[in-house]
């Protein structure tokens, strides 16, 4: 408490200039005497504050004085407020701490990024969704959800969360599920329904496997490689890591990449239309034609 006191005092004095301990003692609730007490621990710890008596008189910092000459570098600022501004993207009230950080460090932009994770025309959905699911992390609180899987299965999971995971444009809360009797990694976005129980638990978790180990074991994953046109260039530098593509003379692009080996893998090939050609695994090539007919069949009049 006494840390945070100190804190709200400098800031204090950083955006008034020249307050009096009684005004100082009513906004912090502490006594006059615990002000000046606090202000001998600041100039002890290096801080310039000094008081001076008489009309006018009052508790200043020295001139010019800034926040980073007395605990942190240029550098340590910024990822300070890179790291609070980007807070922002999952909804979170930092507003208000963010403008006094940038006046502490005498920093005039701190509005240079903005990030939303939240897809579109779903920012509150998304939002309200995110705020349970940090609750549900913070508190300890058993989460039941309703999930669907990528085969369009819904099953209903009682889980433990723990930590929310940002990867390949996508959300995934990593928990313990009680169905499995084992660690899970959920995408976000397929979870259709969520409620915050008021069970809690208290394991930690601290055994849990790491999230490339988690999302699918090596097996089921299979190499593809894929030739699309130049139409969907935009696509290909989006979607796929530039070491996997190589440009060709005719402006095509051939992609050699590891995709989950499920019915996934041909709908999301499907998206591209007739700009890519699967050039292996010829079984992809015919799960791909399959697909095709059973769409074309659907639709034929």
């Amino acid at each position: 408490m006494k840390n945070d006191r100190l804190f709200q005092m400098v800031y204090i004095l950083l955006e008034k200039g020249s307050v009096t301990a009684p005004e100082l003692a009513s906004t912090l609730e502490v006594s006059v005497r615990t002000v000046y007490r606090d202000v001998e621990a600041l100039s002890m710890a290096g801080v310039p504050v000094y008081a001076s008596q008489g009309k006018g008189g009052g508790i200043s910092l020295m001139p010019n004085y800034s926040f980073d000459k007395a605990l942190l570098s240029d550098d340590e600022q910024n990822q300070i407020l890179f790291a609070i501004q980007s807070l922002q993207a999952t909804d979170q009230p930092v507003g208000a701490l963010l403008k006094k950080l940038g006046g502490m460090f005498q920093k005039q932009n701190v509005s240079w990024i903005e990030a939303d994770f939240s897809r579109w025309g779903m920012g509150r959905v998304d939002n309200e969704k995110f705020e349970r699911l940090k609750t549900a992390i913070l508190e300890k609180r058993v989460l039941e959800i309703l999930y669907c899987s990528t085969s369009g299965d819904t099953t209903k999971r009682s889980i433990l969360p723990f930590k929310l995971i940002f990867k390949d444009k996508s959300w995934y809360l990593q928990a313990f599920c009680k169905k499995a009797d084992d660690y899970r990694l959920f995408k976000v976005n397929r979870i259709v329904e969520l409620e915050v129980t008021n069970e809690r638990f208290t394991e930690s978790f601290d055994d849990a496997p790491p999230m490339e180990l988690d999302l699918l074991p090596l097996s089921a994953f299979t190499t593809i490689r894929l030739r699309f046109s130049p139409a969907v260039a935009f696509r290909v530098y989006d979607e796929f890591d530039r070491r996997q593509v190589s440009p060709q003379a005719d402006g095509s692009m051939i992609v050699e990449t590891s995709l989950p080996a499920d019915d996934w893998v041909a709908h999301y090939l499907f998206s591209f239309g007739t700009e890519v050609e699967i050039l292996s695994p010829p079984e992809l090539r015919q799960e791909l034609e399959a697909y095709a007919k059973k769409i074309y069949e659907h639709y034929k009049t």
